[in-house]
């Protein structure tokens, strides 16, 4: 029999170097803890300080970083910027920003803080630490201060600039109006049409580029013909001759690998015609890049009305239903307007409600017949008009007979065909759905879709969905019901409560309402 101690199990005990791991974690947790405390309450304190402007304008990735705070944040549309703020565009992503009546297009990989104005107590001014920006300057004052790596530009009122800032250092142009760059305490106005550059050492560097006159290098324009656009491209040739050709390029990827239009220009201005969606451009002199941009064509023509389903009747026994109206919605559009009278004039329409869903619910409208338009509403920045959709119609009846689900709602065969011819002649469904093929279809194919100026698939897409919205299934919201119930009903799956919110664009499931119409997919 051994009379050796048997050596203890290893992980009896917690080792000296266990008790130092769960110290520096737990130390590790605690701080990141403190931080977060700290920033949240950052957060908290900017709820008493003013904003600076609002976002107007977002794509893809936007992200803010007060000067006191540890973390970014995204921007959304309609968000408040603070002095003080870091603002961020990743990769292909832009947005703009409204500050005292002024809008700043910050474009990709762009980082600008907002900052109180140095020359004026009270005003702002946009430090664009690197990347590229566009200005538009209110008509109203004095417009608004920039600060390029320590050198300061007044936009005067109403000026239209393009400022970049970067490794090879500062530059200014002026598409319209008029700038002063201060430097040195001395003032030197830049006129439209003009540029200045300058390289990091403060240098004044002679380049051959041009100057845009317009359209600006995030123009965004409405479209309501179902016809192309066109686009009148001018700009102002500095250190290039008269007589030397320059070559425009315009592609529907931000790398030019899927190329659309090349146009060769003598002049200094040319007429493009652009479809529906985002463009990119550039002009080139002897294969070197002068100038790029962006162009976004929005599709502002009457949007496709989903429900209630023209020809539709709707009846009731005792106080007037609970109409729900809903559209196809409008990439890039803020919010919409819908218009609803008993007679198919609008000149003084019954109601008139501005919306920022695609949807509507209405408890106002009694027996007889009555007609409906929807048209978007797009941000101040875009140019051009809206339109209305085509004018829907549906007919509410009182009657004492006992109602069920499909007593209530009556959608006749001829209302089924006519959402289908409709929905075939509709322009906003063959405008509605950017003409720009994916990259991965033959370049043959994609060419074949630009020139033919439609967009056959968007056409099906939006004529399938009226046709499926009126040929679904309807149902009346009782008293007591919820989604689950009535997807329990339809399904025998409480489950399923989903697939009816998101065809009856329900964004809360708490907010449904008795007498309300549903769509069962």
């Amino acid at each position: 029999m051994s009379d050796k101690t048997p050596a203890p199990y290893p992980n009896s005990k917690l080792r000296f170097v266990d008790i130092l791991v769960l110290i520096t974690f737990t130390l590790i947790a605690v701080f990141g803890l403190y931080l977060f405390q700290q920033d949240l309450m950052r957060t908290m304190d900017l709820m008493d300080v003013d904003p600076a402007g609002t976002i107007i304008i977002r794509n893809n990735v936007i992200q803010r970083r007060h000067e006191n705070r540890a973390l970014w944040e995204r921007l959304f549309v309609d968000s408040s910027v603070y002095p003080g703020d870091l603002i961020r565009a990743a990769d292909l992503s832009s947005a703009s920003i409204n500050i005292a009546k002024n809008e700043i297009t910050v474009n990709e990989n762009t980082l600008i803080r907002i900052q109180m104005n140095t020359f004026s107590p009270g005003a702002f001014q946009i430090e664009l630490q690197e990347g590229n920006i566009s200005v538009s300057s209110s008509e109203e004052g004095s417009g608004i201060m920039l600060n390029l790596m320590g050198q300061f530009v007044q936009a005067m009122s109403g000026a239209v600039l393009d400022l970049s800032a970067g490794e090879e250092g500062i530059a200014v142009q002026v598409n319209e109006g008029s700038a002063a760059l201060i430097r040195d305490g001395q003032s030197r106005s830049i006129t439209e049409g003009a540029i200045v550059a300058f390289d990091t050492a403060g240098t004044e560097r002679v380049i051959p580029t041009v100057v845009m006159r317009r359209p600006s290098n995030n123009a965004r324009f409405l479209n309501n013909s179902g016809e192309s656009r066109i686009v009148d491209f001018e700009w102002n040739r500095s250190n290039i001759g008269a007589s030397e050709e320059l070559r425009m390029e315009i592609a529907w990827d931000n790398d030019f690998k899927n190329i659309v239009n090349v146009i060769n220009a003598a002049g200094d201005s040319v007429q493009v015609p652009l479809d529906i969606g985002q463009w990119f451009w550039r002009i080139l002199h002897d294969d070197n890049v002068l100038r790029r941009g962006q162009v976004l064509i929005a599709d502002s023509s009457g949007t496709v009305l989903i429900t209630p389903v023209s020809g539709s009747i709707f009846r009731y026994n005792s106080g007037y239903p609970q109409m729900r109206f809903q559209w196809a919605e409008k990439e890039s559009a803020t919010g919409y307007v819908i218009e609803i009278n008993n007679t198919q004039d609008f000149s003084a329409p019954f109601l008139r409600r501005q919306t920022s869903a695609p949807s509507f619910i209405v408890s106002e409208l009694g027996h007889g017949t009555w007609y409906w338009r929807v048209r978007a509403v797009f941000p101040s920045v875009f140019a051009g008009e809206t339109g209305y959709s085509r004018a829907g119609s549906f007919r509410i009846e009182q009657t004492n007979a006992p109602l069920d689900s499909a007593a209530a709602v009556e959608i006749p065969p001829a209302a089924i065909e006519e959402a289908r011819t409709i929905a075939a002649q509709e322009p906003a469904a063959r405008s509605a759905v950017s003409v720009r093929a994916s990259p991965t279809l033959p370049r043959e194919v994609r060419e074949v879709r630009v020139r033919s100026g439609t967009a056959a698939a968007g056409t099906q897409q939006i004529t399938t969905q009226r046709i499926r919205a009126a040929e679904q299934t309807t149902y009346i919201i009782q008293s007591g019901d919820t989604l689950g119930r009535i997807a329990n009903r339809f399904y025998n799956d409480a489950m399923q409560w989903g697939r009816i919110a998101d065809v009856n664009n329900i964004r809360n499931p708490d907010l449904i309402y008795p007498g309300q119409v549903l769509i069962i997919p």
